[in-house]
């Protein structure tokens, strides 16, 4: 009777266990995506103070990102992806009416490389089910979209660069805070860590019974905030420079597109302040947004035994 009563229990759950290891079968996942970016910085923004965070949002600073992205499958719900980007940012006080900012004249953009990693949990499944809605029939409601969250730690390269009279010049070896200088502060790093945070949503492009030798495409859309440990993306964090009242002009280790670049405006950095002028701010390091749009593949793992035509 025992056996009889486990056979029977065998047989009503084979069905939910051979479901619940389905998602084994393609574990693989290549992307490449391509969407758009956002700087949040101390230059440009929207015509207020600034903010590193999305109500700094200006629409007119958008640029662009290139993604190329490999995710793995270690969990029914978990994911690991890596990822290798290519993004253009920039900021001007140009756009915006914010008086301070926009009297301050700087610009700058910049390309960076990312190189990251991100875990995603699936919060919701896509559902298989009728496509259509027909009359007098019944069964599971097709849901065409899995969302997902992620959270992730990468590495970012960037090189900000100004432009004057058309022509650009790259900032970060022109110290145009002072960096090196009598008084100065240290030279930057290029190189800052980043945390990506944010949402997915993606829809499968075929789930038919060919997807098991021909693999499996979707598309998806992230949106996410990007976190940086550097305050010098834009090459704007501290203060105007001034070595002890003397004017940058002054400063024979300053070559000519160094004074330009560290104050456009000409105003804030003669010395007649009695103290340092403030240039950005150094309490808020830099972040930018990305949302991109990826096309993705699944590759199909074909069983060792099966025959071959």
């Amino acid at each position: 009777m025992q056996k009889i009563v486990l056979l029977i229990l065998t047989l009503a759950f084979l069905p939910f266990f051979s479901q619940a290891q389905k998602w084994k079968r393609q574990r693989k996942e290549y992307s490449f995506g391509i969407g758009a970016s956002n700087f949040l910085g101390d230059l440009g923004g929207r015509n207020q103070v600034g903010t590193n965070f999305v109500q700094d949002f200006d629409l007119k600073a958008t640029r662009y990102a290139i993604e190329l992205g490999y995710r793995y499958q270690f969990a029914r719900d978990f994911y690991l992806k890596g990822s290798l980007s290519y993004i253009k940012v920039s900021g001007s006080d140009a756009l915006t009416d914010e008086p301070y900012r926009s009297a301050r004249q700087l610009n700058f953009k910049s390309n960076m490389i990312e190189l990251g990693g991100q875990i995603e949990y699936k919060i919701i499944s896509q559902k298989a089910g009728h496509l259509y809605q027909l009359r007098g029939v019944r069964g599971k409601k097709w849901f065409r979209f899995e969302v997902y969250t992620l959270v992730g730690i990468g590495v970012l390269w960037f090189d900000p660069k100004g432009e004057r009279d058309g022509k650009w010049y790259s900032l970060a070896p022109l110290n145009t805070e002072g960096q090196g200088q009598i008084n100065g502060i240290s030279d930057y790093s290029q190189f800052t860590a980043v945390i990506p945070y944010g949402l997915g949503i993606k829809r499968s492009l075929g789930n038919g019974a060919k997807s098991r030798y021909y693999g499996t495409w979707s598309i998806s859309l992230e949106l996410t905030m990007r976190k940086t440990f550097s305050d010098y993306i834009d090459d704007v964090s501290n203060v105007y420079y001034d070595s002890d009242g003397i004017g940058y002009q002054n400063v024979p280790e300053a070559s000519e597109a160094s004074i330009y670049f560290s104050d456009p405006s000409n105003t804030y950095n003669n010395g007649g302040y009695g103290e340092p002028q403030q240039r950005g701010d150094a309490s808020d390091n830099d972040a930018y947004m990305l949302g991109v749009i990826s096309i993705n593949y699944k590759p199909s793992r074909r069983r060792r035994n099966l025959s071959k035509f």
